[in-house]
């Protein structure tokens, strides 16, 4: 007997597969035609051939591509509102309180780097653990941190262990500071979400920023291990015998996570606290005004950004302490290490990120084109019937900017005192609120069709 599989015929006798593909008539090499089995063959193959039975249901319309597409844009829209109405209020002033908590920590993190306290902890543990309680036990830690370069260098012989004591406060209480920060905003998070107060664009961004703080934990890691390390391993082109410090490639990273963590707290939060585009620009002139002054604003944000970028690797690289003079870098208006970079991009490239006078010539061409830029977006903002709020955020900036600029030249000029680095550090936090609030009340209310 023939049995039919996949388009072929097999024997159930003799188990031999044919050679050749299904055909009327075509038995394997051992039977003979029959006129039941090609009876049978033709049967199945009629049915092979068949259309399947159509599963749609009548009346019903098959959903299309656009329409799926269509309804995962309404899914992830905020037009509907970003939470359930009446959480507004509640979810807006807990991302402020979140902002303010990421605020400090930033600030605290300036002040851990400047008081040499970021490498005293030479292990890590997501969860945290408490301080030494024995002297027994701070013996130990204290052995420990002895065997990396930072002490090596420059404390061998010369700390004591009170001294120690002190910088490992510093440090441990950095970490812990940031695991409250996570716990504050993790908790809410998850008791929005199951009561279904956040709607799904807020939930997926929230959740999203949560994801992005529990990896600046491993990141922030990452960044200290590399002070573990000699420095000539992440910064070759400054020689031999340098100062231990974290690479300024992971510190750019650390804090480039850490500022998008905060934008993303700030503006969430103005997008539940303050007016919605439509009551702000009120009349198709301020709507044609905030446009015309967004499309010039979004340029100079992105050079605020730069400059705040370009920061880790001044600090980084300890370029402050370095061409303490203003407004020559001693007696150069251009150094020539940057003249010499510039020149031969393609093998100097890493003296725009190691070589001292370089980032910080860098650094102060940034702050003076960030100031210009700014005055420049409000000189035009007073020329366009701006709604007030944006009038007023426009106003903001260039002020921002200024005070900024002017406390790094002070902080240059003083030598770095820890004061005054760690406000130049919390400053640059202040120019980028400044600068969101600008691109967040520039936001244009939606085009609505006749």
């Amino acid at each position: 007997m023939l049995r039919y599989a996949a388009g072929r015929v097999a024997c159930s006798s003799c188990r031999v597969q044919p050679a050749t593909t299904l055909r009327l008539g075509v038995t394997c090499r051992n039977l003979a035609p029959r006129p039941g089995n090609v009876m049978r063959i033709r049967q199945k193959s009629a049915a092979a051939t068949m259309p399947l039975p159509s599963t749609q249901l009548p009346g019903v319309a098959k959903p299309s591509a656009e329409s799926m597409l269509g309804k995962l844009r309404a899914f992830f829209s905020s037009e509907g509102g970003l939470v359930k109405p009446g959480y507004e209020t509640a979810v807006g002033v807990w991302l402020v309180g979140t902002s303010g908590m990421l605020f400090s920590m930033i600030a605290i993190g300036g002040y851990t780097r400047l008081t040499g306290s970021g490498l005293s902890m030479t292990d890590w543990r997501i969860e945290g653990r408490s301080l030494p309680r024995t002297e027994e036990a701070w013996v130990m830690e204290f052995e420990e941190y002895k065997r990396y370069p930072e002490y090596q260098r420059l404390h061998a012989g010369s700390m004591e262990l009170a001294e120690f004591k002190q910088i490992y406060f510093i440090e441990w209480f950095h970490r812990m500071w940031g695991r409250a920060a996570g716990l504050l905003f993790a908790a809410p998070l998850g008791y929005l979400i199951v009561k279904r107060a956040l709607r799904p664009v807020l939930a997926v961004r929230l959740t999203g920023l949560l994801g992005l703080g529990i990896s600046q934990a491993f990141v922030g890691w990452w960044m200290v291990r590399s002070g573990m390390e000699p420095p000539e391993k992440h910064t070759p082109t400054l020689g031999q015998n340098q100062r231990p410090r974290v690479s300024p490639y992971r510190l750019a990273s650390h804090w480039t996570a850490a500022l998008t963590l905060y934008v993303g707290c700030v503006w969430n939060a103005l997008s539940l606290l303050r007016p919605s585009p439509a009551e702000v620009h009120t009349t198709a002139q301020a709507i044609a005004a905030a446009g015309k002054l967004r499309a010039l604003a979004l340029p100079v944000t992105a050079l605020v950004g730069i400059t705040l970028l370009s920061g880790p690797f001044v600090a980084g690289n300890d370029a402050g302490h370095a061409y303490n003079t203003w407004p020559k870098m001693l007696d150069d208006w251009v150094p020539p290490e940057w003249l010499k970079a510039v020149g031969n991009p393609a093998s100097s490239w890493r003296a725009f990120f190691e070589d001292t006078a370089v980032v910080q010539f860098d650094h102060r061409c940034l702050a003076y084109a960030s100031a210009a830029s700014a005055f420049a977006l409000y000189g035009y903002s007073l020329c366009l019937p701006l709604a007030p709020a944006v009038a007023g955020a426009a106003r903001l900036l260039p002020t921002a900017v200024v005070a900024q600029m002017c406390l790094g030249v002070a902080t240059l000029m003083l030598y770095v005192p820890t004061e005054l680095g760690v406000a130049h550090q919390a400053g640059g936090v202040a120019v980028l609120t400044s600068a969101t609030v600008l691109m967040h009340v520039l936001r244009l209310p939606p085009l609505r069709l006749p």
